[in-house]
């Protein structure tokens, strides 16, 4: 028994208890006689203080603590549809990790906290799991009789049982048409609930129900916006812990942030979008103001003021929902206080046209009416839409070229400075130009410059229309046009090109580089492939229990019925082998594509499966498919090809070794042939020349086969053979009996 112990994983022997202590319960409760199970006696109850207990009282029934009430009535299982032996599953692997072994069992804050933490999910305190038990008690109406006579019992590894000061626990679920009375009644709905029973523990049966039901309003209206999310962690983790675990060692993110759900739209985000229609309007205001025809109507000081009373609720919208320490030290503190900038400027400038009825003289309010136009570069940031991707792009990529845009503009200078002083000193001084009219566009280097911009552009006329270059070509012959030729190659041909180039290299450079360019964003943005990843494991999990393990396939639901149950991923996942049927199979459902294109990987997904089968196995196992995953999304990088090179080389310097090796061995395998050989040789020459007995006669010719060979011409030396059959002992391994 020890020796099988100790060649037990610690797990594996943890299974193994729970497992057996399972079914001593199961045997002892088969042989307990059903006649002797009666009814239990209600405990009587006793009269409160400052009642009269001479009035009759109706007799208040009470559920058991086995009684379900109406769950089904206010929520569905996510369980519905699973065969008997899956929920069953499912079931006792919930509260094996709640160490839950009775259903009597009570579950409380710390035990719940110690079951999550030990599946890796460590961000919340025993006081917010405590918080989240207790208002599972209030909504249960959970209350405790006490028992004067109780046998002291063992309900759990991390639960309370009945014996330790709480008596027999009393809950039921609330009626659905009571539940809907009282949330029509009125629970504000920005306030969180507090809790009023401090218990601190709650039975299991109705926890494991909350946990496998279906999200609803339920949930919400009994946790809360807070504790939901708590909630929800603590849900993923206990029904998909390993699943997690394995997703968060191959994404390296943390367990914590995969486990939490999704943060929430960010309330700022819903402003942004009248934000944008109003600045769009601001602009198109401004522009019938510079128009002559609408450029003294009486209206616009309202229209304006309009504009300003919208501007500074946003900024008061922005203060309340960011806070003041984030709103004036936050990442958008500078537009911030742009904001305040517009809003101070626009105010002066309405009150000065109300009091002295003239236009505003304040210098430039006319120019900071377009900056608020600027503002639009921030929704272009802010907006996660995929119509605003390319335009972030083109935005992403100016500013990444403005450096070069820069140094494009200096060589430009520099080219035509020269172009033009060589036009000024020769051109601009003949008088010929004077007698053409051309003398003002080359009398100096500044004209001489602009007038060459303008030829080089496709501008390169006179007041008149006339086109300078032909004048010019016709006054000075075949000396001019030589250098305007050469010119207009060296910087249209040349320098617009280069600069082209270089540009668009940046802006393509740009574009590959990932979003994340801080540790926030990075840490976001690993997270969001984890969930991603997360998801499209259960997908496939999903698809392989459906299509392959279960028989009854016309009871089974479709896959694109499905909402991805996380249950279904962590039982047998080291058995999960995907075929190539049906990896087509799933790849062809939207939703998984959906996860697909967020990964970024290739759109031939129809070849993923032989790149991803590198062993050539014909399946693939979840470990496999995850790596390979991983590895393909995004685009090639120059990593990807030095990691290739770099294992090539590897692998040949391994095949070098095992050459060397072998050819190490095949000289050794060559020394001993011959050193055995040599041995022969010495034992035959020292058995004939051994001293005969009298009367033996001398070798006959016939023996010669047994001679050295060496000793024997190479025509006559024999053909030594060697027969399985006479030496049987040698076919068999070392320490193998010999049965022949």
């Amino acid at each position: 028994m020890c020796c099988g112990i100790t060649g037990m994983d610690i797990e594996a022997y943890s299974s193994l208890l729970d497992h057996s202590w399972l079914t001593f319960r199961q045997q002892l409760l088969d042989a307990f006689p059903k006649s002797a199970a009666g009814p239990e006696p209600a405990a009587p109850e006793l009269p409160k203080a400052g009642s009269n207990s001479s009035e009759p009282k109706e007799p208040k029934s009470r559920p058991s603590v086995y009684s379900t009430g109406h769950a089904t009535e206010l929520f569905r299982s996510s369980l519905e549809g699973r065969s008997e032996g899956e929920q069953m599953s499912i079931r006792r692997r919930l509260r094996l990790r709640l160490g839950v072994i009775s259903p009597k069992a009570l579950v409380s804050g710390k035990g719940l906290l110690d079951a999550v933490s030990a599946l890796g999910l460590t961000r919340y305190t025993e006081e917010d799991a405590n918080d989240m038990v207790n208002l599972l008690a209030d909504f249960i109406d959970l209350e405790f009789e006490p028992e004067l006579h109780k046998a002291n019992q063992v309900n759990g590894l991390r639960s309370k049982s009945f014996d330790q000061g709480l008596g027999k626990p009393i809950w039921a679920w609330p009626k659905s048409d009571n539940f809907r009375q009282t949330a029509q009644m009125g629970m504000n709905a920005f306030a969180e609930p507090t809790a009023s029973r401090s218990y601190n523990v709650v039975p299991s049966q109705p926890l494991i129900e909350l946990f496998l039901a279906q999200e609803s309003d339920v949930h919400r209206r009994i946790f809360g916006q807070r504790l939901l999310k708590q909630f929800q962690a603590m849900k993923e983790i206990l029904l998909a812990g390993d699943t997690n675990r394995l997703v968060a060692e191959l994404t390296f993110v943390r367990i914590n942030d995969l486990a939490a759900p999704p943060e929430p739209i960010h309330p700022i985000m819903y402003l942004e979008p009248l934000v944008a229609v109003l600045i769009v309007g601001n602009g198109v205001m401004i522009g019938f103001q510079t128009d002559p025809s609408y450029k003294d109507w009486h209206g616009w000081p309202y229209v304006e003021i309009a504009f300003a009373s919208f501007l500074v609720l946003e900024i008061f919208l922005r203060a309340y929902v960011l806070r003041c320490a984030n709103y004036w030290c936050g990442s958008e503190k500078f537009w911030n206080w742009f904001d305040l900038f517009l809003a101070a400027t626009g105010i002066s400038d309405i009150a000065a046209q109300l009091i002295a009825q003239e236009k505003s003289d304040i210098a430039g309010t006319s120019l900071l009416r377009f900056c608020r136009l600027i503002r639009l570069v921030r929704i272009v940031k802010v907006f996660r839409i995929k119509i605003m991707r390319d335009l972030r792009l083109m935005v992403k990529g100016l500013i990444a070229g403005i450096r070069t845009l820069a140094l494009a503009f200096i060589l430009l200078f520099t080219v035509l400075y020269v172009i033009s002083g060589f036009a000024t000193m020769t051109i601009g001084s003949s008088e010929r130009t004077t007698e053409i009219g051309l003398l003002i566009y080359f009398e100096s280097i500044p004209a001489s410059m602009f007038t060459a911009f303008r030829c080089f552009t496709g501008e390169c006329v006179n007041d008149a229309g006339q086109p300078i270059h032909s004048l010019l070509a016709s006054e000075f012959g075949l000396l001019f046009i030589m250098g305007y030729v050469a010119s207009y190659m060296l910087v249209t041909m040349g320098i617009f090109n280069v600069i082209l180039a270089v540009y668009v290299d940046i802006t393509m450079k740009a574009a590959k580089e990932n979003d994340a360019l801080t540790a926030e964003q990075y840490s976001r943005e690993s997270v969001r492939i984890a969930r991603t990843t997360r998801e499209l494991l259960k997908k496939f999990s999903t698809a392989y229990h459906t299509f392959i393990e279960d028989t009854d396939v016309e009871k089974t639901p479709c896959l694109k019925s499905m909402d991805s149950p996380m249950v279904y991923t962590e039982d047998g996942m080291d058995k999960v082998a995907i075929s190539k049927e049906l990896f087509l199979m799933v790849i062809q459902d939207r939703t998984v594509q959906t996860l697909m294109d967020e990964l970024d990987l290739p759109h031939d997904r129809a070849n993923l499966f032989e790149i991803i089968d590198a062993d050539g196995s014909g399946t693939l196992q979840i470990t496999e498919l995850l790596q390979g995953l991983l590895k393909i999304r995004g685009e090639v990088s120059k990593s990807d090809t030095v990691a290739t090179l770099l294992a090539t080389k590897a692998v040949q310097s391994m095949v070098c070794e095992m050459k060397e090796e072998s050819a190490l061995l095949k000289t050794t395998l060559k020394a001993e042939m011959n050193l055995l050989q040599q041995m022969q040789q010495n034992l035959l020459r020292s058995l004939l020349q051994a001293p005969r007995l009298p009367g033996e006669p001398n070798p006959s010719p016939e023996s010669l086969e047994d001679l050295p060979k060496a000793d024997l011409p190479h025509k006559a030396q024999p053909k030594l053979r060697w027969e399985p059959s006479q030496h049987p002992e040698m076919l068999a391994e070392p320490g193998e009996p010999d049965f022949s």
